[in-house]
């Protein structure tokens, strides 16, 4: 079972298993017959799970609205007005002599323009910061991504418990069917046939394996954000975890693909777009103005001008200091962070090979060893040369045998699962 797999379902029946996954029904106009009963669990294959956690994660939803609140933060980022018009407007009476026919008056109306390099590096810092906010979408659906696929393989796993139980069930019966039998026809005592319902029993109360089932799948339903009256039936098995690449190929590929990496560089590259911005306004703004002059001894005449913003006192000091700060502060945890991903690869690569030798031990030397001894012990006890402790003692060291397998199984898949996320979905 691999992540990157096609699935061999059309588009449209794939189309068709999400609508169902999400309880939404099906438009009248396409015909669709809308959504099933509670009742009726829908099948979720791994790929679909997958698909559905990059669309329908929580955070995923939420890194989406994030960018969306940067992109909004293009709208005026580069105007060159930095504010409104200004219009003044005086009245000049007589004050030493004449009427109020002699009044007169006064205008002037300022446009600041900012004529620097601030508006355009104001776009570049939102165009940075928006670049910042789709590198954290890529880094949440490869989280979700992740999430997902490890719900879904302890849901499976706990599936796989389940049928353990029901084939042990289905022993401990058969034993305790022969055991009445041979208990009728005199053979063995009524202990024998005690001790095998007894055994019979146990295995009978035990829920645990349904339980843990459900509730990973609930883990799963939470991590999809889908509708918790919704059944989901999982269909994608567990097969054999595949070998892992090398490790040079691994760390090559998560130093290229770690979307982590991706966005550290994005931050850093907004902190650059931040102190640009802050030396640029440094640039003093302009203003031009127009106005009109008239009083009672003098002719009427209009003014037009230019004002320069002073120098004098710049008030950006600190948020440069700290955008440089940030900056530097920003390229040691990259440095930090390629060196932790080499150590991360090489040990979860080591992790994953040593699951694998473990699954491969119990699965083809302990596992069939277990099921020739209870079978074995079984045609020796109906034969009369065994007692049944001697079976059920059997009997439980398969059950633990196989229980050791399926723990196996589910804790290579999810160093399988480690290792993808490790090397940037590489694997």
């Amino acid at each position: 079972m691999r992540a990157g797999s096609r699935l061999t379902q059309s588009a449209a029946a794939s189309l068709l298993a999400i609508t169902l996954l999400l309880g939404t029904p099906a438009r009248a106009e396409d015909g669709g017959a809308g959504p099933p009963s509670q009742g009726e669990a829908t099948a979720l294959s791994l790929d679909e799970a997958l698909r559905l956690a990059e669309v329908r994660a929580p955070q995923v939803r939420l890194a989406h609205l994030a960018l969306r609140e940067a992109e909004v933060r293009r709208v005026g980022a580069g105007l060159r007005f930095p504010s409104n018009p200004r219009l003044a407007l005086e009245a000049r009476p007589p004050i030493t002599g004449g009427t109020f026919a002699d009044l007169g008056y006064g205008g002037s109306l300022d446009v600041p323009v900012d004529l620097g390099g601030a508006p355009p590096a104001r776009l570049r810092e939102v165009e940075r910061g928006v670049e910042l906010a789709r590198v954290d979408v890529h880094v949440e659906r490869k989280r979700a991504r992740s999430e997902v696929w490890s719900a879904y393989i302890r849901a499976r796993s706990a599936a796989l418990r389940v049928e353990e139980m029901q084939s042990l069930l289905r022993v401990a019966e058969r034993i305790a069917m022969a055991s009445a039998k041979r208990a009728a026809a005199g053979a063995t005592g009524e202990a024998d046939e005690a001790a095998a319902r007894s055994e019979l029993a146990v295995l009978q109360g035990l829920a645990e394996a349904s339980d843990r089932q459900q509730a990973q799948i609930g883990v799963l339903r939470g991590l999809l954000d889908l509708d918790a009256a919704r059944a989901i039936r999982l269909v994608s098995p567990l097969g054999e975890p595949p070998p892992a690449l090398g490790e040079p190929s691994l760390v090559a590929r998560a130093l290229n693909r770690r979307p982590e990496l991706g966005r550290a560089r994005a931050r850093i590259a907004q902190l650059v777009a931040t102190d640009e911005r802050l030396a640029s306004e440094l640039f003093p703004r302009l203003s031009v103005y127009l106005g009109v002059d008239a009083a009672p001894v003098s002719p009427i005449f209009g003014q037009l001008g230019l004002s320069v913003e002073l120098p004098l006192a710049q008030r950006n000091q600190q948020p440069r200091a700290l955008a440089q700060e940030q900056r530097g502060a920003e390229e040691a945890r990259l440095a930090l962070l390629l060196r932790q991903i080499v150590r991360d690869v090489s040990a979860t690569r080591a992790a994953y090979e040593a699951r694998r030798r473990e699954l491969d031990l119990l699965a083809k030397t302990a596992l069939p060893a277990a099921e020739r001894t209870l079978e074995l012990v079984e045609i020796g006890w109906i034969a009369g040369r065994f007692d049944i402790f001697r079976v059920t003692s059997a009997a439980r060291d398969l059950a633990r045998v196989r229980a050791l397998r399926v723990d196996a199984l589910e804790a290579a898949w999810l160093e399988h699962v480690a290792l993808d996320y490790t090397a940037g979905g590489a694997t």
